[in-house]
């Protein structure tokens, strides 16, 4: 046991060297963390706080529920160890194994009010920051207290949860706390699944102006299938995927027959991924069966489906659902035909037609040097070093400089 309490020792060091390190910056931040909209960033920040700052209060707040079970049932506290990310208390005097179970659980309830109270005094701030650092740290707490907590006492380490489901002891008591545990958990489950946690990121502030407008409108008109389809976009787009699916879901379930849902479908099943999953590419399959309406609609959804097949070495179709995407879209120069582009070259170099490959890079690296897209010329230019030793020619890479 002392190996374990050096290494959560060491653990807590570092943790505390970055909650220090995560003060500063939203200290020094402040003013414009608490303005809107809700930014990548801000999201970011909120997210690490729900831990690095939240947790030290919630692990004393846990220690010292401890302390008062004890003293509330007549023990003494021989030691009230705190040390910031963990801690631990011992107890003094004899003790019922019902008193036992209290001082145990007395814990996880502190940690879990503690996650409540934060939430309470945040979600009516005027501050998007502040209500969405307010939904992480109870989401935190809970997942902490009644997942990971549990599940890291039972498995073997010493820790509140085994004195709480010691059902030899506390037959009545244990049970109880399990069927609570159980609804408890299933309740976070299907209120984590529907988003309530969670809350999109905006670019500027008349974005974020915008969507609650549209969420307005959209929330007083159920029917208006584009209205929902552009509040569920907005929801993917800013990183609210589960809000976002669980929106969709229910539009589906109304509108079965809609391809632009099935496309939405198909982006959030591929969101966050490197590859495209097949329930993914079979959703935009469906969504091209029952009809999309836009060009750059139709070219995403043959993307999609070409860079599954591409991933399971259907290089021959993927090809075709490329080349199809790019048809659809014309001679234009929007980002999606770029990336089409070099989607296809990927699949002539490994066809070994090394000609066609280094054609549509050429057609992708015009597209990127008019938009002045460093980051894709890169990509290209990365893509032109491969192409060069696959084929055994030389390549000339263009510059990102000015």
């Amino acid at each position: 046991m002392p190996s374990i309490f050096s290494l959560f020792n060491i653990l807590s060091l570092l943790y505390i060297f970055r909650s220090a390190q995560l003060s500063i910056a939203i200290w020094r931040e402040w003013s414009n963390l608490t303005n809107e909209p809700l930014t990548p960033h801000k999201k970011s920040l909120a997210n690490q706080a729900s831990f690095f700052i939240a947790v030290p209060i919630a692990v004393f707040v846990h220690e010292a529920s401890h302390a008062l079970a004890i003293l509330a049932t007549g023990g003494e506290v021989v030691q009230f160890n705190y040390r910031v990310f963990w801690g631990y208390v011992v107890p003094g005097g004899s003790f019922s194994a019902s008193e036992m179970w209290l001082i145990a659980i007395a814990g996880t309830v502190g940690s879990l009010l503690t996650g409540v109270l934060m939430w309470l005094v945040t979600r009516n701030a005027q501050s998007s920051f502040i209500r969405y650092f307010g939904l992480r740290a109870i989401r935190f707490q809970i997942y902490f207290s009644l997942i990971y907590y549990p599940i890291f006492t039972l498995l073997g380490f010493d820790g509140d949860w085994r004195t709480i489901y010691d059902f030899s002891k506390t037959p009545i008591l244990s049970g109880s706390t399990l069927v609570f545990h159980a609804v408890i958990l299933f309740l976070f489950w299907r209120f984590d699944r529907q988003g309530w946690f969670e809350a999109p990121a905006f670019a500027n502030v008349s974005g974020q102006q915008r969507f609650e407008q549209l969420a307005a409108t959209a929330m007083d008109n159920p029917e208006n299938v584009a209205l929902q389809m552009e509040v569920i976009d907005t929801l993917r787009r800013g990183g609210a995927t589960n809000k976002a699916r669980y929106q969709l879901d229910k539009l589906i379930e109304q509108n079965p027959e809609s391809g632009l849902a099935q496309l939405e479908l198909a982006s959030l099943q591929s969101m966050g991924k490197d590859t495209v999953s097949k329930d993914a590419a079979e959703s935009a399959q469906k969504a091209l069966s029952l009809g999309l309406t836009t060009p750059a609609q139709k070219a995403y959804a043959h993307e999609l489906i070409g860079r599954y097949q591409m991933d399971r070495g259907l290089l021959q179709e993927a090809g075709t659902n490329f080349s199809e995407g790019i048809e659809i879209l014309g001679s234009g120069s929007s980002p999606v035909i770029m990336e089409l582009h070099i989607l296809r070259n990927q699949v002539y170099r490994r066809q070994q037609n090394y000609n066609a490959a280094y054609q549509d890079l050429m057609q992708a690296m015009a597209i990127a040097q008019q938009s002045g897209n460093e980051s894709a010329i890169k990509q290209i230019n990365s893509e032109l070093d491969i192409l060069a030793k696959h084929s055994g020619q030389v390549y000339s890479t263009i510059s990102t400089e000015n």
